[in-house]
């Protein structure tokens, strides 16, 4: 009876804990909370949905990704033509409400990418997804001005480059490595 119990609990705290944002995948994570840093009302943002994709990266994609990093894109694009990194591009589209610069509610979306170089999401950090818009105008409309903001602390930058849900992140990888 105890492990009848159990499940009941178990099945009405999964709706729950969904709800709050424990099985969100990693890039939606990090997205909405590299997305949060530059919103002018942060505290009123409200995510309506998102999409998830996954593709397989070409070598185009990973020179692409380091083209402003020399030595990476030379190193990465090696490993690439050697055979030795299967690259996978995440994308994450999110749609959310947000109160604008003029404290009217505004509907935008973002899409926010990150190259895995081996497929796993696990050691996704923070500061390699970037929130892309899709509507210019009204992205301008929810930023606040960053210009004065002081340089990140030396544990901001940790912070930044440490994985925002490796457990989740894992469990995922391996999920997709069983069920394809």
């Amino acid at each position: 009876m105890k492990s009848f119990s159990n499940v009941v609990a178990a099945s009405l705290m999964l709706p729950m804990l969904s709800g709050c944002g424990v099985f969100d995948p990693p890039i939606v994570r990090a997205c909405e909370t590299k997305l949060a840093k530059y919103l002018a009302a942060p505290s009123t943002y409200e995510r309506n949905r998102f999409f998830l994709s996954d593709r397989p990266a070409t070598r185009a994609d990973v020179g692409e990704r380091y083209e402003n990093i020399p030595y990476l894109k030379e190193v990465y694009l090696k490993e690439f033509d050697k055979g030795r990194m299967k690259p996978v591009y995440y994308t994450a589209t999110l749609n959310f409400n947000v109160l604008n610069k003029n404290a009217e509610v505004t509907t935008t979306t973002v899409v926010c990418q990150y190259l895995s170089h081996d497929g796993s999401t696990s050691k996704l950090a923070m500061f390699e997804v970037l929130p892309r818009p899709t509507d210019t105008s009204t992205f301008s409309q929810i930023l606040r001005d960053t210009s004065n903001d002081p340089p990140l602390t030396e544990q901001e930058k940790l912070d930044y480059t440490k994985p925002i849900a490796p457990y989740v992140g894992w469990i995922r990888d391996q999920l997709r490595r069983i069920f394809g």
